[in-house]
């Protein structure tokens, strides 16, 4: 009989042991729902932003006034972020539209300052239909919407947002690079240079946005390997860390600028002309 009774406690026992095991797995399995794209791209938006309003970056705002375009940067970066978190149509939506002001403020083919305040306008639309929706405890258009179709929206808009994410590297890479030596030989304002300086002898900016193009490329294979995720699993974290290699590679390269040729360099011309210099004098000093 007491045989029995001990059966019985011990299997009452393993029974509460994996019940106790699955509420654990439960809990890591919602708090590793936080971790993705999401708050990768809050994190980079918020620490982006806090960068640019610390006293050093205001000293570069008060002599480049126009690189007022990276507080754009960071607002962007978190209507992007905040999105990942609020699937709703008309939220994604407004995600989509300030991703796409991106190109044109990477590209300097428009005044930046006119487009950062529309990245705070876009910003403060986003937050108060969010509120609303959350208020109502449903969001907009999901009843009149087929499930097929709100899953299909909810999922490429954010696809599309991503893409116009990278493009803060594919427009430095593609236009801006290859153009601005012959830009500076006509003029210090020819084309996009009216709005902003000249680049590609920075580091960070090569090495950024290299890292922002390889997180896209990242958290697209994400989204493909996981589909629409009916089943709610959590997301892979190599996105989340790669927004964490794009800040470090982005410092990084502003170390190993500093210990090299400085930030007194104003283009690339000014750096050919140092070399020349530098080269010239090794010549007189080796006699040839």
């Amino acid at each position: 009989m007491a045989s029995n009774d001990q059966k019985a406690q011990k299997k009452d026992e393993g029974s509460k042991s994996e019940e106790k095991k699955k509420e654990e797995k439960e809990k890591e399995l919602e708090s590793n729902k936080l971790i993705g794209p999401g708050l990768g791209l809050i994190i980079l938006g918020v620490v982006y932003f806090v960068w640019y309003i610390m006293p050093f970056s205001f000293e570069y705002l008060n002599e480049k006034p126009l690189a007022i375009h990276n507080w754009g940067y960071s607002m962007i970066f978190l209507t992007a972020g905040l999105g990942w978190y609020q699937k709703s149509i008309v939220a994604r939506v407004i995600v989509f539209f300030q991703t796409s002001l991106l190109p044109f403020l990477a590209s300097g083919s428009f005044n930046p300052l006119v487009i950062v305040i529309l990245t705070f306008i876009i910003l403060g639309l986003f937050l108060i239909i969010v509120l609303i929706e959350r208020k109502r405890g449903d969001p907009f258009f999901k009843e009149r919407l087929k499930v097929r179709t709100w899953n299909f929206l909810n999922m490429h808009l954010l696809i599309v947002s991503w893409i116009l994410i990278m493009h803060i590297g594919f427009v430095f890479l593609v236009q801006r690079a290859p153009q601005e030596i012959d830009l500076l030989w006509i003029g210090p304002n020819a084309g996009w240079l009216q709005y902003y300086t000249a680049e590609i002898h920075e580091i960070s900016t090569w090495t950024f946005d290299i890292a922002i193009i390889l997180w896209g490329i990242t958290v697209l294979y994400e989204q493909f390997t996981l589909g629409y995720n009916f089943k709610n699993n959590p997301w892979p974290r190599w996105s989340f860390y790669m927004i964490f290699i794009a800040i470090g590679v982005g410092l990084l390269g502003l170390l190993i600028q500093q210990l090299t040729y400085g930030f007194e360099i104003e283009n690339i011309l000014d750096l050919i002309d140092l070399n020349d210099a530098l080269i010239f004098k090794f010549k007189k000093i080796a006699g040839f």
